[in-house]
């Protein structure tokens, strides 16, 4: 708007009306500040605590992410020490066979455990476990854990029975029960 270019009762019109709405202005201010004033400070104040929450939970949440996207990361590195799906039992005879050969123990077998239905546990529900046996002293035995755990930190020694030889002091008849957590499955971090 060009001021110069308005006429005198324009001009004169334009400064009426910026007053009055200034006057409005201040009367509608005066009237809110003296009505609630009470009530918009705790308004301002339930305001502040909501805020203040608000950024808590958004901290939290990266927080949360961080850690979920760590957890992430790990679990992809220890995939590598679960069963896989389509051949669990032949991934853990080669694990547990070759733990034994290591720590110089024949195995006299390996088997699934069965649960009472007859059927091998679900893959996707259950842990995968499997039963070994063998004959062998104490130290070669606490070798072939020993790799045995230390080659797979998901492994879980679940039970150990051994039982005295006759005719072979030096040796024990060992039944272990392994187990292997259910089938990983990892999921992207949502964003």
């Amino acid at each position: 708007m060009n001021w110069a270019s308005l006429t005198k009762k324009q001009q004169l019109m334009v400064v009426v009306t910026i007053v009055l709405a200034f006057a409005q202005i201040f009367l509608l201010v005066r009237n809110l500040s003296s009505t609630r004033s009470s009530s918009a400070k705790s308004e301002l104040l339930s305001l502040h605590q909501k805020l203040d929450e608000a950024h808590s939970v958004l901290l939290r949440r990266k927080t949360t992410d961080n850690e979920l996207s760590q957890s992430i990361k790990e679990l992809k590195e220890r995939v590598i020490y679960t069963p896989t799906l389509s051949d669990r039992y032949a991934w853990a005879y080669e694990y547990v066979s070759r733990c034994a050969t290591q720590a110089r123990i024949e195995l006299d077998s390996l088997e699934e455990v069965l649960f009472p239905d007859g059927k091998t546990n679900e893959a996707s529900i259950q842990p995968y476990e499997i039963n070994a046996a063998a004959r062998c002293g104490y130290n070669r035995l606490a070798e072939f854990i020993w790799r045995l755990e230390k080659g797979n930190p998901l492994l879980l020694i679940k039970e150990i029975r051994i039982s005295a030889v006759q005719d072979d002091p030096q040796s024990q008849e060992v039944r272990i029960v392994m187990q292997w957590p259910a089938a990983v499955k990892i999921e992207g971090n949502p964003e």
